[in-house]
C-alpha cells in the first residue's frame, strides 16, 4: 500500500527535477554559463549599471524593447527579435555590489543568440 502511494509521487518529482533543472552554480564573475535554455552570469557591477548596459545592448543589436522595469530588488528587460522571438533578461542584485542576470531567447532558449546578447552586455560593462 505504501509503495503504491510513494512510487507515483517519486516519479513525478523526478520528472519535474529533470525538466525544470536548477540554476548552475557560478564560479566567477563576467562569465556566462548556458543551462536548460538560459544563459546565467554574474557581474561585478551594480544593478543600475547592468540594467543600463542591457538596454544599450538591446538598442545596439536592434532588438525592440517591449517591456522594462527596475527597482532595488530586481530588474527585467523584455525585447522582441525581428523573427518574433521574445528575449527576457532578468537581473537581481547580490551582496558586495555584484549582480546576477539571466538571458533567455524564445520559449526553449537559443544558446547562440543568448551568447551574442551576453557578449554585447559584457562589452558595454567593460567600457564602464
Amino acid at each position: 500500500m505504501f509503495v503504491k502511494k510513494i512510487l507515483p509521487l517519486s516519479v513525478v518529482v523526478l520528472i519535474s527535477a529533470v525538466i525544470l533543472g536548477c540554476a548552475p552554480t557560478m564560479v566567477g564573475t563576467d562569465m556566462g554559463v548556458y543551462h536548460v535554455g538560459k544563459l546565467y552570469s554574474v557581474s561585478d557591477k551594480d544593478i543600475d549599471t547592468v540594467y543600463a548596459a542591457t538596454l544599450q545592448a538591446m538598442e545596439k543589436l536592434q532588438l525592440e524593447v517591449i517591456d522594462k522595469a527596475k527597482d532595488v530588488f530586481a530588474a527585467k528587460v523584455i525585447a522582441k527579435t525581428a523573427d518574433g522571438k521574445v528575449v527576457v533578461v532578468l537581473i537581481k542584485p547580490l551582496a558586495e555590489n555584484k549582480t546576477e542576470y539571466s538571458i533567455r531567447v524564445g520559449t526553449f532558449g537559443s544558446e547562440e543568440r543568448s551568447r551574442k546578447i551576453f557578449m554585447e552586455i559584457k562589452n558595454i560593462l567593460a567600457e564602464k
